[in-house]
Order: C-alpha cells, then sequence, then structure tokens
C-alpha cells in the first residue's frame, strides 16, 4: 500500500500512530514500574521472607535444644543419657545448620558474630553437661552398688546376732532352772555363786548381743538415709554416726563365744568399715549434682542471650521486609498515577482522532457511496454522487460511477446474448441427449474400478496397521526397557566396587553379561525399526582401520577364549591405514559378523581379513572366516532376511534373527555389498565391501573425558532407582552431585548453588526438561546480570531416544544428551567433553528413529483394550526381585518406602484433578503413578493410570471410575509389603 502526500491513508497513520505512542508510553511506564515491584518482591522472597524462616527455625531448634538438655541432666541411667545426648546432637546439627543458612543473607556482621559465640558458648556448656551428667550417673552407679553390699553385709549381722542372742536365752533359762534346783537342796552358797554368774556372764553377753544387733538395724538406717541426703554437712554428720556405730559393733562381735560365728562376724564387721567409701562417693556425687545444676542454670542463660539475639535478627528482617513492602506500594502508587494520566490523554487524543477522521472524512463519505452501491445493486442506473478531493474515497466514487456506467452497457448487451442463448439452448438440448447416453457407460466403467480401488484401500489399510503395531512394539520396547536397564546395569556397576567374594563376583559377571546381551538385542531391534522408518544416519569421518580392527578383537577376543577357540586378524600388508567412512557403523557390522562366526564355531578359528576387493578397484573387501558348522544352500538366499535364522542357529544357539538384516541395510546405505559363501560342515566366508576414500588422520586426539576435574553437578530425576545409579556413577567418577526430584526443587537449588554441569531428566512430574531448562535459564540471566558467573551447561537424559526428539532438546538449548539406561562410559565422555569446552555432545549410536514412536498413540488403546481381556496380576515380582539380588533387602525396602511416600502425594493430587475435571492435570499426575508403578513391577495399577493418561488426552474421563485407582494402589503396597516385608 502506497501513502500519496494527500491521501487520508497517511493521516490515518498519523493519527494512528500517535495513539500507539501514546500506549506505547504507557507500555513502558507499566513494565518500568511493575519490573520495579517484581524486583523487590524478589528480594523479598528471596532473601527477607528465607532468613525470617530460618531465623524462626532457630529459636525453634534452641527450645527444643534447651528442653532436651533438662531431660539430659535428669537422666539416671546411661541408655537415657545415650538417647538425650543422640537427640541433642541432632539439635546442635539443625542449630549450626540453621546458623549456616542465615549467614547468607545480609545481617548485621554484629549481630551475627554475637549469634555464633553464643551457639558456640552453648555447644561448649551442652558438651559439659554430658559429661557431668555422664560423672553423676557413674557415681550414682557406685553408691548403689556399695550401699547394696553394706546392706547385705549388716542384715547378715543381724540375722548372726539374733541367732546368739536366742542361744544366750537359752543358756541363761539353763542356769536359771540349775538355781531353783540348788534352792531345793538348800545350797545357798552355790546359788549366791550361780546367781553371781548369771548376772555377770549371762546377762551381760545378753546385753551385748542385743546391742550388736541394735546397732546393725541404725547401720542399716543410716545406710538408707544416706541416699536421701542432699547437704555435704549432713553426710558429714552421718559418716561420724555411722564409723562409731561400725567401730562399736567391732568390739561386740568379740564376746561372741562361738569362735566361726565370731570370725564369720568380724570379716562382715570389716566389711562395714568400707562405708568410708560409700560416703567419699556420695560426697562427690553431691558435689556432681550440684555441678550438673550449676551447668543447667548457665544454659539457660545462654539460651535466653541466643533467644534474645535471633529475636534481634528477627526484629531487623521484619523491617527489611517491611521496607521493601513500603518500597513496592510507592513504586505501584506511582505506576498507577502514571497510567490514569496517560490513559485519560490518550483516550481525549481518540476522541478528537475517530470525530475529526474517522468519522467526518471516512465513515459519512463511505455510507454515501454504500448507499450508491446498494442502489446499483437493486439496478438503479439513475444515481448521482457528488465528488469532492483526490483521496482514496474520492477514487472510489469515480469508481462506482464507472461502474454504473458499465452496468448499463452490460444491459444493452444482455438483450442481445438472450437471443442467441435461445437459439443455443436448442443445440444443446441435443447435445446432452448424446452426454447422457455416454455418462451412462461410463459410471458402469467407474463402478467396476471404484471396487477395485476400495479392496487395494482395505488391504492397504491392513498393511499399514500391522507395520504402526510393529513400529509402536519396538517402540516400546526402547522406553520400558531401557529405563529399568538403567538400574540394573548401573547397580551393578556400582555393586563390583563394593568388595565382593568369588562366588558374589561371578553372579555379578552373570548378570553384567546378561544385561549386555539384553543390550545387544534391544539396539538390534532398534536399529531396524530406525532402518524401516528411513532414518538410518551415516556419518563419514576419518578413521583408522587398524584401531577399528583392534577394537573388534578387543572386544570378542575373551568370547573365542571361552570356547577353546582362536581369534585372528589379517590386515594385507601396505594397506592405508587412514580412511573416510562411519566407522561406528562400520564396526558394528564386523562384530556382528565376528560375534556370529564365534558363536557357530565349537572348535578352530576365526579369522577377520582385510583388503583391496579384487573385483572392484578402490574398495575395500571385509571378511570374516570360520571353521563352524556351515549354512545349507538353501538357507544362504534367506540368511539376510529379518527374523530369519539358520537351522542351527534356531535349535541350538537363538537370537532376534536382526543382526544381519540390520547389516545388510547398513552395508546398503554406505552403497556397499554384502553376501556369503558357506559350506556344510566345513564352515563359513561371511564378506561385505565397501567403497572408501583415503583420509588424512595422522593421530589420535585423547579424549577430554580422561583430563577432566572433579565438578559440582546438578542432577534433576524423580526416579529414586535411576538417581541411586546416576548418583553413585558421579561420586565415583569423583564428582559432587546435588540431587532434585522435580523442576521445583531443581530452581530451588539452582538459585542458591552454582554448578558446573546439569543433568536433566526430559519427564518430571511438575513440569519437562525444556521448561526447566528455560527457568534455570532466567535464574541465571539475573546472575549474568549481577556478573557473577556463566551460563552452565546442561544435558538432557531420558528413555526416549528417537533423533527428532534428541535435535528438538538441543535446538531448544541443550549442550548435550545421554540415553536411558546410562552407561558410565557414555556419562564420562559427555560429560568431559562437555566440561571441555564443546557446545553439542551427543553419544554415538544413542538415537533412534521416532517413525515407530508416532504411531504409538494409534496403537496403544488397541494393547489396553487386549490387556482388559485378561486380568493383571497386582505385582511382578521379577521386577523388584532382581534388585533385591543386586542392591540387598535394605537398599529395596528404602525403595518401597520412597514409592509409598512419594506416590500417595501423587494419587492425592490424580484424585483432587478428576474431582475437579482438569483432565490435563489427570494426565500429568497419571503419567506420573504410571511411571512410578511400571518402575515397581505393580502392573495392575499401571494400567489403570494408563487408562485415566489415554481418556484424559482424548478429552473425557467419564467412563471411568476413580475408586480403581484408590484400590489399585492400596493392592500394590499391600502386595510390596507382604513379598519385601
Amino acid at each position: 500500500m502506497t501513502f500519496t502526500p494527500i491521501g487520508i491513508g497517511k493521516k490515518l497513520l498519523i493519527a494512528f500512530s500517535m495513539m500507539a505512542a501514546l500506549m506505547i508510553i504507557a507500555a513502558v511506564i507499566g513494565v518500568a514500574g511493575f519490573s520495579l515491584v517484581a524486583k523487590t518482591e524478589r528480594t523479598v522472597i528471596n532473601s527477607a521472607v528465607p532468613a525470617l524462616a530460618e531465623a524462626r527455625e532457630l529459636s525453634d531448634l534452641s527450645t527444643r535444644i534447651i528442653f532436651t538438655a533438662q531431660v539430659l541432666a535428669k537422666s539416671n541411667d546411661k541408655q537415657e543419657r545415650e538417647r538425650q545426648g543422640k537427640a541433642l546432637t541432632i539439635h546442635i546439627e539443625g542449630l549450626k545448620a540453621s546458623l549456616r543458612e542465615l549467614e547468607q543473607y545480609s545481617f548485621d556482621p554484629k549481630l551475627m558474630t554475637k549469634l555464633e559465640d553464643d551457639v558456640k558458648s552453648i555447644v561448649d556448656n551442652l558438651a559439659m553437661l554430658g559429661l557431668l551428667v555422664g560423672r553423676k550417673i557413674d557415681l550414682q552407679s557406685q553408691v548403689n552398688m556399695l550401699t547394696d553390699e553394706l546392706s547385705y553385709a549388716t542384715l547378715q549381722i543381724d540375722s548372726l546376732s539374733q541367732s546368739q542372742v536366742s542361744n544366750a536365752n537359752t543358756i541363761a533359762i539353763a542356769n536359771v532352772s540349775r538355781i531353783y534346783d540348788l534352792v531345793d537342796d538348800g545350797n545357798t552358797s552355790a546359788v549366791f555363786k550361780a546367781l553371781d554368774s548369771l548376772v555377770e556372764v549371762d546377762m551381760d553377753l545378753t546385753e551385748r548381743l542385743f546391742e550388736l544387733r541394735f546397732l546393725s538395724l541404725q547401720v542399716l538406717n543410716m545406710l538408707d538415709d544416706s541416699n536421701q541426703i542432699d547437704s555435704i554437712k549432713a553426710l558429714s554428720r552421718l559418716r561420724t554416726r555411722y564409723t562409731h556405730a561400725v567401730s562399736v559393733m567391732h568390739h561386740r562381735v568379740k564376746s561372741v563365744e562361738d569362735p566361726s560365728r565370731s570370725e564369720q562376724l568380724l570379716d562382715l564387721t570389716k566389711t562395714l568399715k568400707r562405708g568410708g567409701v560409700l560416703f567419699g562417693t556420695q560426697e562427690q556425687l553431691l558435689y556432681a549434682k550440684k555441678d550438673v545444676e550449676r551447668m543447667e542454670q548457665q544454659n539457660l542463660v545462654l539460651f535466653q542471650q541466643l533467644n534474645q539475639t535471633v529475636s534481634d535478627i528477627i526484629t531487623a528482617a521484619n523491617e527489611g521486609t517491611q521496607q521493601a513492602v513500603t518500597k513496592v506500594d510507592e513504586t505501584l502508587t506511582v505506576a498507577r498515577n502514571s497510567l490514569i494520566g496517560i490513559s485519560a490523554m490518550g483516550m481525549l487524543v481518540l476522541v478528537l482522532i475517530m470525530w475529526r477522521y474517522v468519522y467526518a472524512r471516512v465513515i459519512s463519505r463511505i455510507n454515501e457511496y454504500s448507499k450508491a452501491l446498494m442502489s446499483l445493486a437493486r439496478g438503479d442506473l439513475e444515481i448521482r454522487l457528488t465528488i469532492k478531493g483526490d483521496d482514496e474515497l474520492a477514487q472510489m466514487g469515480r469508481a462506482i460511477m464507472v461502474a454504473r456506467d458499465t452496468a448499463y452497457e452490460r444491459h444493452r448487451l444482455a438483450q442481445v446474448e438472450s437471443k442467441i442463448r435461445f437459439e443455443l439452448q436448442q443445440h444443446k438440448t441435443s447435445l446432452e441427449r448424446l452426454v447422457a447416453q455416454r455418462t451412462s457407460e461410463l459410471k458402469k466403467a467407474n463402478a467396476k474400478l471404484n471396487e477395485e480401488v476400495k479392496n487395494h484401500a482395505e488391504a492397504r489399510a491392513e498393511a499399514e496397521k500391522a507395520n504402526r503395531a510393529k513400529s509402536a512394539f519396538l517402540a516400546t520396547m526402547s522406553h520400558e526397557i531401557r529405563t529399568p536397564m538403567n538400574g540394573v546395569l548401573g547397580t551393578a556397576s556400582l555393586l563390583a566396587d563394593t568388595g565382593l567374594n568369588k562366588v558374589q563376583a561371578r553372579y555379578l559377571d552373570v548378570i553384567n553379561r546378561s544385561g549386555e546381551s539384553l543390550l545387544d538385542i534391544l539396539n538390534d531391534i532398534l536399529d531396524y525399526s530406525k532402518i524401516e522408518a528411513g532414518h538410518l544416519d551415516i556419518r563419514p569421518r576419518d578413521f583408522s582401520l587398524s584401531e577399528l580392527v583392534k577394537d573388534v578383537y578387543d572386544m570378542l577376543e575373551n568370547r573365542a577364549l571361552a570356547k577353546h577357540i582362536k581369534l585372528v586378524c589379517d590386515i594385507e600388508p601396505g594397506l592405508n591405514d587412514i580412511w573416510v567412512g562411519d566407522a561406528t557403523r562400520i564396526r558394528q557390522v564386523l562384530v556382528n559378523l565376528v560375534s556370529n562366526a564365534i558363536k557357530f564355531t565349537e572348535e578352530g578359528e576365526v579369522t577377520i581379513i582385510v583388503r583391496p576387493d579384487p573385483m572392484v578397484k578402490g574398495d575395500l573387501l571385509f571378511e570374516v572366516e570360520d571353521t563352524g558348522s556351515g549354512i545349507a544352500q538353501d538357507e544362504q538366499q534367506t540368511m539376510f532376511d529379518a527374523f530369519k535364522q539358520s537351522f542351527e542357529g534356531r535349535q541350538a544357539i537363538g537370537g532376534t534373527g536382526l543382526g544381519l538384516a540390520i547389516s545388510k541395510r547398513i552395508i546398503e546405505a554406505m552403497d556397499g555389498e554384502i553376501g556369503v559363501h558357506s559350506t556344510l560342515e566345513v564352515g563359513s566366508c561371511f564378506w561385505f565391501s565397501l567403497s572408501l576414500a583415503p583420509g588424512k588422520l595422522s593421530h589420535v586426539v585423547e579424549s577430554a573425558a580422561e583430563k577432566v576435574a572433579p565438578a559440582h553437578i546438578l542432577l534433576v530425576e524423580d526416579n529414586p532407582v535411576n538417581s541411586m545409579v546416576a548418583e553413585g556413577f558421579l561420586k565415583r567418577l569423583g564428582h559432587s552431585v546435588v540431587i532434585a526430584e522435580d523442576g521445583e526443587q531443581a530452581e530451588q537449588a539452582y538459585s542458591k548453588q552454582v554448578f558446573d554441569l546439569a543433568l536433566l531428566d526430559i519427564n518430571l512430574p511438575d513440569t519437562d526438561g525444556v521448561t526447566l531448562l528455560h527457568r534455570l535459564r532466567d535464574i541465571e540471566s539475573s546472575n549474568l546480570k549481577e556478573g557473577r558467573f556463566e551460563l552452565t551447561p546442561m544435558v538432557a537424559f531420558s528413555a526416549h531416544v528417537f533423533s527428532e526428539e534428541v535435535e528438538s532438546y538441543l535446538a531448544e538449548g541443550f549442550a548435550g544428551f545421554l540415553p536411558k539406561p546410562l552407561v558410565e562410559k557414555q556419562l564420562v565422555e559427555t560429560i568431559g567433553s562437555i566440561l571441555a569446552g564443546e557446545k553439542r555432545v551427543v553419544v554415538d549410536g544413542a538415537v533412534v528413529s521416532d517413525e515407530a514412536q508416532n504411531n504409538i498413540n494409534q496403537e496403544e488403546l488397541e494393547r489396553v483394550e487386549m490387556t482388559e481381556q485378561t486380568e493383571c496380576p497386582v505385582l511382578d515380582e521379577s521386577v523388584l526381585g532382581s534388585d533385591l539380588q543386586i542392591l540387598g533387602e535394605a537398599q529395596v525396602t528404602k525403595l518401597i518406602s520412597l514409592f509409598i511416600d512419594s506416590s500417595s502425594q501423587t494419587l492425592d493430587k490424580l484424585m483432587e484433578a478428576v474431582c475437579a475435571g482438569q483432565l490435563s492435570e489427570v494426565s500429568k499426575q497419571a503419567h506420573t503413578l504410571k511411571g512410578a508403578a511400571g518402575t515397581m513391577g505393580l502392573t495392575r495399577l499401571h494400567k489403570v493410570c494408563l487408562d485415566f493418561e489415554k481418556s484424559a488426552k482424548e478429552g473425557s474421563i467419564d467412563h471411568l471410575n476413580a475408586e480403581d485407582l484408590t484400590i489399585a494402589f492400596e493392592q500394590s503396597k499391600e502386595a510390596l509389603e507382604s513379598a519385601f516385608s
């Protein structure tokens, strides 16, 4: 569109430009104001609020420590002391952690220094309190032991003295009886003599023995009283009384006439003389109790100081928050007033423009021209228009007048045409009869053709459906097998470093070889899927022929030695070593051929031969000869077809039958040829020839991964098994790891720490890896403005390994991609390359075509319907059974606990979304719970979650029962607890 100097378009452009300028000014003011508000809000959220929360947490921990310290001070046994000591240690560690968190925020340095000093004094006092309580318990134990020993001796003395009193009474009674006899005999002198003996000997002995027994009871009471005394002076008085009583008892024991009893009583009184040790220990115990009480009082004073300091910090945090809020209010007021002024001015300008330009010069003239056009449309050719000016609307008016003149001329011509049309109608009628006859004949022929087309379309649809089913199966196998294989092989790799015995090491080797075999089969299937989808990538580059052959030799030598056969390499002398080609694909084909040769050879040797092709000049010929069983002539024609094997292979060896088919497609993709020559009972020779150009590589560059220094890495993974394996790999490589289970935790960790590298899972419970990448970049952007650090490289990892998806991840900004299951070698190479400065790293052979992935959504529903025809078991014990053998019972129990806790929360969110009818949230939470159930082998829960996920994506879940989720989850928990409790 062009604008003339006097045109209305230019005038409208100027007018609307002024309006747009006013809107831009308003927008700039609004954006600036709200940006300042957002910045202030971030300051409050990121500093003031967390600081306030940490200060309150510190205060809560202080209260808990005071309570625990009081309980510790009152502990009466070692078990209680140890239990309270452990609790106190945990609270102190939490106190230190809170103190470290507070140090991140900009509080008054004097307050922080005082807070650190208070915490240090408290920790020292609590440590001394623990020692004093321990000493008090030890002394109390000694006092109890001595008291029991002395009480036992006192009771023995009482018992023996009682028996001696009885004996003395018996003797006295006998003497009295004898005195009565003497009285009866009238022997007065003998009576008086007997009475003197009774009084001086027998009664005196009885009195002494009674006194001994009385003193023993006094000593027993004093021993009991000693445990109740809380004063040093009272204890000293009791000690004096006890010493006097024991001394008197010692003298009274000597009056016992029975030698054995006397000796026994003397030994017991000697035991009672150890009372000095008892009272000395009790005196120490009293001092220890006073020390504990004094230390308690000191702790209370220190905690009051700590609480006052924390209160000052909270007050400072509240003041900072209030200042920030005040600033936000001021900014909002300025922005609001500015927007009101701009809006009022814009409204005034808009009214002026609408009246002067839009209505007066455009709308009124358009209405006049519209009425003229309506009259012209009704056939009124007598219309008149007054045209002024030379703008666009004036040109439109002139055009209407021209249209009127043209219509008048057409009306005249129509009358002439009417006559001609009548003549033509007669001719047309005759032609229509001929056409109708011919059309009838063509309809019959067309009906036959349509029937053929329909039959062909049905046949084609059936073929496409079968192909989609196969592709969906292969793609599903990729996703479902790679994820648990990450846990199996990764955990086995970690288990190898735990110090195993020979039997365990042999079992572990079986696990590794079985897992590698399963991955080989999986890779064959994925390669075949990739080839059929037409996404086989050939990447030529310089490579060393000798090193390629040596790699194959080193890889398969142990297999040959295990079967006691010889593996030989023969590269023709003088052959150029450096060539240009896809070394990975050539190695893949060569490994497949040599592996098959070793597999089917029981004795003799397998030879790898590389030489120039004698049939085609410039081509290289690779041959793999063996002395195995050979292949029948009629089977050689189908050896390179998919899922085809020789009779011997099917009977004895097994396998997928895809290796040679893949090899053929790879060689054909590189414009080469492949074939086989074989004789039964003699051996076989598989060969392929390629046209390769000489290369220029002169040396091998050392991998940067070998030189990488320890790095600080953020790992974002919601699956506990995958997280544990990846963390083990990284820590074994010397890296420090911070784990986040979802996007929110990742953002929190990323905002607080600086990482050298980030590993992001693509499928997360609250977001996806690509969205999380952009959020983390936003956090980095604010940090870059402050000049703190450079952008952190990020690597995606997922079980979805299709090339289109991987390319989309890299296009979004990921520096690299790793497939699941994680392989330690690939992890080392990728991290090393990225940290060395490479901008785009993808492991060779890690991605496949997603042609099969595109068909999953079309066929998955059919698989679900087929599954519904049979009852799903609640638990597939083989999934966690293999983990139990590798990880051990403790780790599996931990995994079950993690599953129950996290999945319970996911189920709650899913039920809320179902009740609210939020289909997108239903699909998201069902997908998360489905993945967790699949990892644990919970097939029934996996199926129910899959139904909800698919139905939510299709737009309706009305036909599903939400109670099925709860029932399946409860059954799953019971099955896990019963199977692995």
